[in-house]
């Protein structure tokens, strides 16, 4: 998918240590992935699904319109507010056809794809929407 807007807080990303535990799970899930919801949201909104009593750690840069989740081991959730390029057509389309109005650029590493649907979960639990593979048909997708 085609993005315009900003790239990058400037902030370093962390690394995860140690090798990937599964490489079949390595293959088969995309490391980037759209976040997308019916209803303008914005980072602050994803924030606001988590508690104190998450073990999440959370770091926003909301004017750059960028979300961190910490999991466990260093690894991370990251989620940045995106705009659809005008010639992604394809991308614009399956938008449309879906219904949404917020479109976010998540990444994380495939090896934590497990904790990372816990993520997902509990994001589409309080904000709606879904995630998919930013993939060029969209798969997977995840509805919770």
């Amino acid at each position: 998918m085609k993005l315009s807007g900003k790239k990058g807080t400037g902030q370093p990303k962390k690394k995860s240590e140690g090798k990937p535990k599964n490489t079949q799970i390595r293959e088969k899930v995309p490391g980037d992935w759209l976040y997308m919801t019916p209803q303008e949201i914005g980072v602050r909104q994803i924030y606001e699904a988590f508690g104190e009593q998450d073990s999440y750690e959370l770091e926003i840069w909301e004017d750059a319109g960028v979300l961190e989740i910490g999991m466990a081991d260093g690894a991370s959730v990251d989620i940045e507010t995106a705009q659809i390029h005008p010639k992604d057509e394809i991308t614009a389309s399956f938008a449309a056809e879906h219904q949404a109005k917020s479109v976010f650029l998540v990444t994380f590493k495939p090896e934590t794809y497990e904790e990372a649907t816990n993520v997902m979960r509990r994001i589409i639990g309080k904000t709606g929407g879904f995630f998919c593979g930013d993939t060029e048909d969209f798969t997977p997708l995840f509805e919770g």
